[in-house]
């Protein structure tokens, strides 16, 4: 029989994501079915802490132990539903179909287990339950997570050979890794503890609606062996921040572009601007930066420390010929008190026009570090009169939407700008997968489950 292409590339996706899902929904109906029998049996925390050794050697109401070969769980998908899905790939190549995530396997000759590792990244970005199924499988509790390195072993490897392969896979040295598609979260934690994450435009080019081989080559050569993310930020950016936190970005601004001015006049100046940036994911602090270039007129250098393996290294290289607008993210990792200080202090006054250190908490920064930053901005999340402001720009002047209450749907979900972005692009790609003429309340509440 032939194989029928796919419609298109969120076809596809359907029909993987439905897998995916049905992957979950046994692993989780396994976990609670554990996770009572340890409640009923065990009588102490330690009991508790023990049982994944115990449950296995110890059989209960003439269960099968879970070591046995027979309980072992089908984690990928069987070879039939495989060769008809490639089937499927094919005749939709041959249609000129393009299909994003077969293409980006194809180009990086990436293996199954990395296929699926990269499905699993991308669900949460699709629909929110993923997230929550991820949270309720590796915590225990319904809370919305990022995918762990130890959760995509544990779902897609069925032997200790298959995980010794597999785990490789999310090494620095990976190719996975290598290409910047996907990075690998909270370096400081435990290796299997750590949280995968695909880049922003890995994201949008696997849920894109027809994909092809030409815009994955310009998705791949800025990012390969390259931690630095260069831009020039054309698109005007419309901040949403309480008035005292505006009014210091624009000092900012102020005082580089009158250097030349108060030198004539006199004023003894540094050598550049620098700040520290205080606030959670998602409140707008790489966005401020943006802001700042964008005011200048300037490029804009983006680092993230979480993606370096070495990030002392890197100091020196900045020193030697500092950007002009740099932004550091995660800079806990260089201002923490183990780091190389008298470096980041050279750092921190280094000729350049403007440096942000962006970090999550104030207490990150020893005491020592916080009277070399010219400013230090606090942005805090957004409160209900912001939230609305942050709705109605989260959606293009072009997108179909119907009749929205913004005031309710900002009171209800403290959410933060960037959250509220991400939603906004869920709830688009939900509509459009129900195939709906415009997106309603709905559809952003069905993501917001």
């Amino acid at each position: 029989m032939r194989a029928e292409p796919f419609l298109d590339n969120w076809a596809y996706l359907k029909v993987e994501l439905n897998w995916l899902e049905r992957l979950l929904l046994t692993a989780v109906a396994r976990q609670r079915k554990d996770t009572k029998t340890i409640e009923r049996i065990s009588q102490t925390k330690a009991d508790r802490v023990t049982s994944h050794w115990w449950k296995g050697v110890v059989n209960f109401e003439e269960v099968i132990a879970s070591d046995s070969p027979a309980d072992r769980r089908k984690s990928a998908p069987t070879a039939s539903y495989q060769q008809q899905l490639d089937a499927r790939i094919q005749a939709s190549w041959q249609k000129g179909i393009g299909l994003a995530l077969p293409i980006l396997c194809d180009r990086l000759e990436l293996n199954p287990f990395e296929k699926n590792a990269i499905l699993i990244a991308l669900a949460p970005e699709v629909h929110r339950r993923y997230a929550q199924m991820y949270g309720y499988l590796q915590t225990g509790e319904d809370t919305p997570e990022r995918p762990t390195i130890d959760l995509v072993l544990r779902l897609l490897c069925r032997t200790d050979a298959e995980w010794r392969i597999a785990r490789s896979s999310f090494l620095s040295s990976s190719r996975l890794i290598q290409s910047g598609l996907m990075t690998v979260e909270e370096p400081d934690q435990l290796f299997l503890m750590r949280s995968l994450k695909l880049s922003e435009a890995c994201v949008n080019y696997l849920l894109s609606d027809a994909a092809d081989f030409m815009e994955l080559e310009e998705l791949l050569e800025p990012q390969v062996s390259d931690v630095f993310a260069r831009s020039v930020p054309r698109t005007p950016i419309d901040l949403v921040l309480p008035d005292p936190v505006l009014e210091q970005l624009q000092q900012i601004c102020n005082q580089i572009q009158f250097t030349p001015q108060l030198k004539a006049w006199g004023f003894r100046q540094l050598p550049g601007v620098n700040a520290l940036f205080i606030g959670a994911p998602g409140t707008g602090k790489t966005l401020s930066v943006q802001w700042i270039a964008q005011q200048l007129e300037m490029p804009l250098t983006e680092i993230d420390l979480a993606i370096v393996d070495h990030p002392a290294a890197l100091i020196e290289d900045l020193i030697a010929e500092p950007p002009m607008v740099l932004l550091i993210k995660s800079a806990e990792r260089w201002l923490k008190r183990s780091a190389p200080i008298e470096k980041v202090i050279e750092l921190i006054n280094s000729r350049r026009t403007f440096t942000c250190f962006s970090v999550r908490h104030r207490i990150a920064v020893p005491i020592a570090l916080r009277s070399r930053f010219q400013f230090t901005i606090e942005l805090p999340k957004p409160d209900a009169m912001a939230r609305v402001q942050l709705w109605k720009q989260a959606f293009p002047a072009e997108t179909p939407l119907s009749e929205f209450d913004w005031q309710t749907l900002a009171k209800q979900h403290r959410l933060t700008g960037g959250e509220i972005q991400a939603i906004a692009k869920a709830a688009a790609i939900q509509a459009l997968s129900q195939e709906a003429s415009e997106i309603t309340l709905d559809h952003i509440l069905q993501v917001l489950r």
